[in-house]
């Protein structure tokens, strides 16, 4: 037989299941017919990818064989074959025996997949998986391919399973090369699904439904994605299963949900809802279950039971909670006296309710700070659709026992003396009487010793006590009534109740000495009254004001700008090149005056050396001045001989500090300030814009681009607006200066001609006739549009030049800038010339008057000055400019209400003159956080971009004629001015830094900035209607 010699020789390996012939695989031609034999020790099965085949089985001799006959063989045969003992007879652990058979087919080239499900690969994160494109052929190139871009992908092959590896969730297909054609197997689609253990949740909308309502559950699996729900419940004992819903849970990639509605509930739908889960990949199962009632009605029911009393105690917090359980959700309200509790009542409470559970809720009343008139009978009353219950109590204050009234009621004529003592408290108090003689001693260390009551006849006893109902307190009265009263006796009427005790003291005193102490009590109130004047009078002395400079300069800031150092003005070098002989000056006309000094017009020789004589003005102090204030002004001189040259500023050309007062002489402006001059030149503007064709056509010979003015301007002059007054102060008296050998009279002096084309009199016919022509910024006479940017303009280019040396000005206003020939404008400080002690526009605050107007919230609030909240004073500036000479913020009064305001945001409404970009400036320069406001070289950038063109080119030709020139201020200065970079009239350069100052808490030299107190809350609606409110 052709089995025995295969017999023969499995038997030496100890197993004798084996399959004949021995290859692990075939290949065996199209349409012949092969068979296979398997020997073991049992009956055999063969079975081809878990399906059982059909064969014969033979037993010879203890030996079982099993014949498989492959007839007709196609490529459909292609698989692999096993052989293994059939499942009553298998072993443990079961023996098994394959081999895989190809049969090339042309025809068939990929094995056709069994069943759909094949084509849908499911893996679990970070495995491989199979792709499973079989062929009948094994010399088959077979190459994976990618769906929609068709590139191959690299992956290991192998004939018998297909592609392994790692792969994306896309779909994939395998092609081959038969006979030069190509043949692409069935599309596989993979994807990769998040298989962890079973993580089941179950809820519901609600435990407790009412009959007919919905019972909405759901069950909600966590990270796994191949899972089967399977719902246990009442209904579906029944027999009346509803089909649940499942999806992913929104937002989720990870997170299976099935939704149970049971429909209409009834009661029967009551009790415990079960959720089967069960996971498809490793088989594992979980369950959680939740029960549901179902109830016919609503219900409301309190689970606090509170007594018919509750207690609180005056002037402290006092929370009463109740709890209730209730469905659907109640609305609770609470009532005090049958009315209900509104945050319109006058106490103050607060009323808060919270979902402790489905069904329980908790409420609470906080009564703050309780009143005594707070007592009274409280109710909870808690509803909803289908109940409505109440649970009530009288809420009692306790008053600790005071003393409210402790009085003597005397009779002279009998002699009898009567005290009365009224207390209030609750509960209801209790007094007592107690003396001493020794008024000195039981008023300072001791308690009166002996106890009063009815026990003598010459004192008699009433009390007296009634209950106050609107103050829900007792009133107790007792009166003491003394038959004789020979010496000064101390009483005390002390009362008391479980919360505390009080007591007051009185003197008695015979009838013949009240007369004594009343002299006595005058004598002593005389005295009293005269230290209180001498102390009122200090003050005040004290707190006169003092001249003080404005200007400072830093000298170093920390990284946080918290820490700062000053430049201690009279540490600064003083050159004595600066000295003028006072021989050299000829004093004249008074140009203002003020509280601390004045500033005079005078005519200097010898000063320039193109010009003998030229007209300058000088400030001087009072003959009155304290020595503080001389050393302000000294401060000053060197601040400005400090800061050098520049065509905007008021420029320092000497002074005059030995045998004598101090002088400091600076450049005249014949024009005055700029308030002054919008006032006296409106009519003009006002006329030029009323022939619009005239508009804008200045010595420029422009036509502006767009209308920059809509309307005219109303403007108030009620009052002066705190400027300073240029007519001559005939009050003031100083030492007139000697004569110049008698020759030189002030009506001769010709205004000097170096350069400076602002002392030019172009004006005057009277002026005599030159030879060299100075260039002037603006010749016309008219106030125009492109007049108030210009003035702009150069303020921003004279604070740019401060802000340069770290100097801080801290009062940039319009009554600080002077307008000279030409329309040129310079900045100054001309508090030395103000009477600021009735000027409007300063407030007083210690010993001395602060800007409020003009001054940015960092400054008012905190004592913080910068160069950048110049910048807000700038904005102002500019409206003051663009309103023609008007006052900020007429609509404010300036109490509490304007430091509200600015603490809100409040900001000006755009001026009637200004365009948009103009006020969109003001709005940049009022920007709450300094840090965000514009350097003062991005608002040369900005305003000179609205200039004209001609008009920059002008400026820029007079200030390089002026640091050409031999104008003393440039000479003197010359050796160390650094090159001015003239392209700052287009292009923007960041300030070099951001300077904070600020006032040291000691010092004379620094009460310029006082700390402000907080101003008092304010409602919004007292804000002006019409302006705007802008936040930070």
């Amino acid at each position: 037989l052709p089995v025995l010699p295969g017999l023969l020789e499995v038997t030496p390996g100890g197993s004798r299941l084996h399959i004949e012939p021995r290859e692990t695989e075939l290949v065996l031609d199209l349409h012949s017919t092969f068979s296979l034999l398997c020997y073991g020790d049992g009956a055999l099965v063969w079975e081809r990818e878990g399906q059982p085949l059909a064969a014969s089985l033979e037993h010879r001799d203890s030996v079982f064989v099993s014949n498989l006959t492959l007839s007709n063989v196609t490529g459909r045969h292609t698989g692999e074959y096993a052989c293994t003992y059939s499942p009553e007879q298998a072993p443990e652990p079961a023996e098994r025996k394959a081999l895989y058979i190809y049969v090339p087919d042309p025809s068939l080239v990929f094995l056709p997949t069994v069943t759909s499900e094949e084509l849908f690969i499911f893996i679990m994160s970070y495995t491989e998986a199979v792709i499973p494109c079989r062929v009948t052929n094994p010399q088959m190139q077979v190459t994976l391919y990618e769906k929609k871009v068709e590139n191959p992908i690299p992956a290991a092959y192998d004939p018998q399973q297909g592609f392994k590896g790692f792969f994306e969730d896309k779909t994939y297909f395998c092609r081959t090369i038969v006979d030069d054609q190509e043949v692409d197997s069935d599309t596989f689609y993979v994807y990769r699904i998040q298989v962890s253990s079973v993580n089941v949740s179950i809820s519901a909308v609600q435990t407790i439904v009412r009959q007919g309502e919905n019972v909405t559950l759901m069950c909600t699996v966590s990270g796994n994605e191949l899972v089967n729900f399977n719902w246990d419940y009442p209904r579906k004992q029944a027999g009346k299963a509803v089909e649940p819903v499942t999806d992913f849970l929104p937002g989720s990639a990870h997170e299976i949900r099935s939704i149970l509605i049971i429909q209409n509930a009834e009661l029967e739908d009551s009790g415990t809802y079960v959720c089967n889960v069960s996971e498809g990949y490793h088989e594992k199962t979980d369950r959680k279950d939740i029960t549901v009632h179902v109830i016919e009605h609503g219900f409301v029911r309190f689970h606090t039971h509170l007594p018919r009393t509750v207690y609180a105690e005056v002037h402290k917090s006092r929370t009463i909670q109740v709890e209730v359980e209730a469905y659907p959700q109640p609305s609770i309200v609470w009532l005090k006296n049958n009315k209900t509790l509104t945050m319109e009542s006058n106490s103050e409470f607060t009323i808060t309710s919270r979902n402790l559970s489905e069904t329980r809720y908790q409420t609470a009343l906080v009564l703050v700070r309780v009143k005594q008139e707070e007592g009274g009978f409280y109710t909870i009353r808690a509803f909803n659709e289908d109940d409505d219950q109440e649970l009530s109590f009288h809420l009692q204050i306790n008053v600790p026992a005071k003393v409210v009234d402790l009085r003597e009621n005397s009779s002279v004529s009998s002699g009898e003396q009567t005290v009365v003592c009224s207390a209030e408290g609750m509960p209801q108090p209790e007094i007592s009487w107690s003396t001493c003689s020794d008024i000195k001693w039981c008023s300072t260390k001791g308690q009166p010793t002996r106890l009063l009551g009815n026990e003598s006849a010459e004192i008699g006893l009433q009390t007296n006590s009634m209950y106050h109902a609107e103050l829900q307190v007792y009133r107790v009265n007792s009166t003491l009534q003394l038959h004789r009263v020979d010496e000064p006796l101390l009483l005390r009427c002390t009362v008391q109740n479980f919360l505390g005790t009080n007591s007051q003291d009185i003197t008695l005193v015979p009838h013949a000495l009240p007369f004594k102490v009343v002299i006595i009590s005058v004598i002593l109130a005389l005295l009293v009254l005269t230290v209180i004047s001498l102390i009122i009078l200090i003050v005040l002395w004290q707190k006169k004001p003092r001249y003080e400079i404005r200007w400072k300069v830093i000298e170093s800031v920390s990284s946080d700008g918290h820490e700062y150092i000053y430049v201690d003005p009279m540490q600064l070098p003083y050159d004595s090149s600066w000295e003028v002989p006072r021989d050299k000056l000829v004093l004249g006309r008074t140009l203002g005056s003020g509280a601390f000094g004045r500033v005079v017009e005078a005519t200097a020789h010898g000063l320039s050396h193109s010009q003998s004589t030229m007209k300058v003005a000088v400030k001087m102090l009072k003959s009155t001045a304290r020595s503080s204030e001389k050393q302000a002004l000294m401060s000053e001189l060197k601040i400005m001989s400090h800061l050098g040259p520049h065509l905007n500023i008021v420029n320092l050309l000497g002074a005059c500090t030995k045998g004598g007062p101090i002088y400091i002489i600076t450049e005249y402006c014949r024009y005055g300030d700029l308030v002054d001059y919008l006032h006296r030149n409106k009519h003009t503007f006002l006329q030029s814009y009323g022939d619009k064709a005239r508009r804008e056509v200045e010595v420029y010979g422009n036509t502006p681009k767009e209308d920059h003015v809509q309307s005219h301007l109303s403007l108030s002059v009620e009052s002066d607006g705190g400027y300073m007054d240029m007519s001559k102060d005939d009050s003031l008296d100083y030492v007139p200066m000697s004569d110049m050998k008698g020759e030189v009279k002030y009506a001769d002096i010709e205004s000097s001609n170096y350069g400076t084309p602002y002392e030019l009199d172009s004006y005057s016919s009277s002026a005599p006739e030159r030879t060299d022509r100075v260039t002037l910024i603006n010749e016309s006479p008219l106030l125009s549009y492109m007049d108030l940017v210009g003035f702009s303009f150069q303020v921003a280019n004279g604070m740019e030049f401060l802000a340069s040396k770290n100097c801080v000005h801290r009062d940039l206003a319009a009554r600080n800038v002077l307008i000279c020939e030409g329309k040129l404008v310079k900045i100054c400080d001309f508090g030395l010339a103000r009477d600021i002690m009735r000027d409007s526009n300063y407030i007083s605050k210690g010993s001395t008057f602060l800007p409020l107007k003009w001054m940015a919230p960092e400054s008012i609030f905190n004592n913080l000055y910068t160069t950048l909240s110049d910048v807000w004073s700038f904005g102002i500036l500019l409206w003051e400019i663009f309103t023609l000479g008007g006052t900020p913020y007429p609509e404010l009064p300036m109490n509490e209400q304007f430091y509200n305001a600015i603490k809100r945001g409040y900001r000006m409404s755009k001026p009637t003159h200004a365009s948009d970009e103009i006020y969109d400036i003001m709005q940049k320069c009022w920007e709450e956080k300094f840090e965000i406001r514009p350097s003062f070289s991005q608002l040369v950038v900005l305003m000179g971009n609205l200039l004209v063109d001609c008009y920059r080119k002008r400026y820029q030709q007079v200030d390089e004629e002026f640091m050409k020139s031999d104008h003393p201020a440039v000479v003197r200065t010359r050796p160390t001015i650094p090159r001015l970079n003239n392209a700052r009239l287009t292009a923007s350069s960041p300030t070099s830094s951001i300077l904070y100052t600020a006032v040291h808490q000691n010092g004379d030299e620094n009460d310029y900035i006082i700390p402000l107190p907080d101003p008092k809350p304010e409602a919004i609606g007292d804000l002006p209607q019409e302006a705007s409110i802008s936040r930070a």
